[in-house]
């Protein structure tokens, strides 16, 4: 069958003319043209403030550490965290709702069918066929456009998101992982500290036994010991925490007996840190923002372009036919139709020009949102890089003093073996020492921890 000849031309025309004044969308700002608009007052400085080198920063991070277990923890981690699991299925809705933008853009096709018997109980079910009809709406003003491109922009914020999740996701795991070692390594040095008390109070038992000693000295060489006990069962409940978190972001049951490695990774590099301007196209909860911001931009669009005309056109084929009813002389099958809706609002008490102030008001929001991203993690590498300076220079400070309060520790057990001095001074010295060791451990693994919190400061791949 051939369509009518005339329908052909309006249809031609018709879509001719649509798509000849289809205007094209407009684009947000770059990242550029951004960055001035939300730091008017200031510019980004060439070199960090806490440090002076420009080396590229490192990709894979990881890598670093050089620790199989630890991989495969990060691994297990962003395959089964419940949050992650969590935000990987709005990814899937957000990109629904743009294949549902993108289809809208499209034509829409549908067929109708029926047939009826003759004791049909509606008056029409006499009617029997079917038509094949076809809609499409002429996008002239860019408004579907805008909200593909506001939803695309929307799925890639949260694709950012995602990513800079995973990103903290990683760094956690590896901060309890190094935590949990640091607080095994306390145990051992809580566990040996016992031991030399143990040693001190049989001393102090024999000294007391052979009249040297006071019963002063074995009292408080007691108290001594217990109050170690004690310590030691606070830094293992501490230990049994730290397992059960580490699980916990693994995804698994809570039990307190995963595996972690005994030790901790000496450090002596610094960690790269790149330029300012690198962490605007590094961190992905910045590149987040900037998306976040050319939604809005789209959205803008799309209230402006639903204030203008909308076009629809139509078109349909189909065969009909009746047993109970009487057709038209005229009426011929098949049956074709061809034509055009011009939908134009013209009052609407203000609700389209107060959608657009809205979403103008909108676009100012996440333009502030934007700033704030880029400050914050401007702050976070410069005050982790102030901290990982800091721990350096610390570690070097305690290292001397657990050395000095080692020998101090030693002269005073050799006084108080010859008589010289009493229990309470050695006591006193002893947990100097253990102090004074317990923080240099301390310290190393806060240095792991700094460089962590730099790695996730700075962005990138893990």
């Amino acid at each position: 069958m051939q369509y009518p000849k005339g329908n052909i031309r309006i249809l031609i025309l018709i879509l001719g003319v649509g798509l000849m004044q289809s205007c094209a969308v407009k684009k947000p700002a770059t990242g550029e043209e951004l960055q001035k608009r939300a730091f008017a007052n200031f510019i980004l400085p060439s070199t960090w403030q806490n440090c002076s080198d420009t080396i590229p920063i490192k990709e894979n991070w990881l890598s670093v550490f050089n620790d199989p277990l630890l991989d495969t923890l990060v691994g297990e981690a962003l395959v089964y965290n419940p949050d992650i699991r969590i935000s990987s299925a709005r990814i899937e809705q957000a990109n629904g709702y743009v294949l549902s933008a993108q289809a809208a853009l499209k034509p829409a096709l549908s067929i109708l069918g029926r047939g009826t018997s003759k004791m049909g109980g509606d008056f029409n079910s006499g009617l029997n066929g079917a038509v094949f009809s076809a809609s499409w709406e002429i996008d002239l003003w860019g408004k579907l456009r805008n909200v593909r491109n506001a939803e695309e922009s929307n799925l890639a914020a949260l694709e950012g998101e995602v990513s800079f999740a995973k990103l903290s996701l990683a760094a956690n795991v590896a901060r309890f992982y190094y935590l949990a070692s640091e607080t095994y390594l306390q145990i051992q040095l809580a566990k040996q500290m016992l031991g030399v008390s143990s040693e001190m109070r049989d001393i102090t038992q024999k000294r007391y036994d052979i009249g040297v000693g006071t019963e002063i000295d074995v009292v408080q060489s007691d108290a001594n010991l217990n109050r170690l006990k004690d310590g030691l069962k606070q830094i293992e409940l501490a230990y049994a925490n730290q397992l059960r978190a580490l699980e916990l972001l693994l995804g698994r049951y809570p039990a307190g007996d995963i595996e972690v490695k005994n030790n901790l990774k000496v450090i002596h590099t610094t960690t790269p840190a790149g330029i300012p301007m690198q962490i605007l196209e590094r961190r992905p909860d910045v590149l987040a923002a900037q998306q976040r911001f050319n939604a809005a931009f789209y959205r803008v669009g799309e209230a402006q372009a639903a204030r203008l005309p909308n076009l629809r056109l139509t078109a349909g084929f189909g065969l009909i036919d009746s047993d109970l009813l009487v057709l038209a002389s005229d009426f011929s099958n098949p049956i074709t139709s061809i034509g055009g809706e011009l939908i134009a609002p013209i009052y609407q008490g203000g609700v389209l020009k107060a959608n657009v102030y809205i979403r103008t008001a909108q676009q100012k929001q996440v333009v502030e949102e934007y700033r704030r991203a880029v400050l914050n993690a401007m702050a976070d590498v410069e005050g982790t890089l102030d901290q990982v300076h800091t721990v350096d220079e610390r570690e070097q400070f305690l290292k001397l003093a657990v050395q000095s309060n080692q020998r101090a520790f030693e002269l005073e057990q050799q006084r108080f073996e010859v008589g010289q001095v009493d229990m309470r001074g050695l006591i006193a010295q002893q947990m100097d020492l253990f102090r004074s060791e317990v923080e240099l451990l301390r310290i190393r693994g806060e240095k792991i921890v700094q460089r962590i919190n730099l790695y996730l400061a700075l962005g990138g791949s893990m």
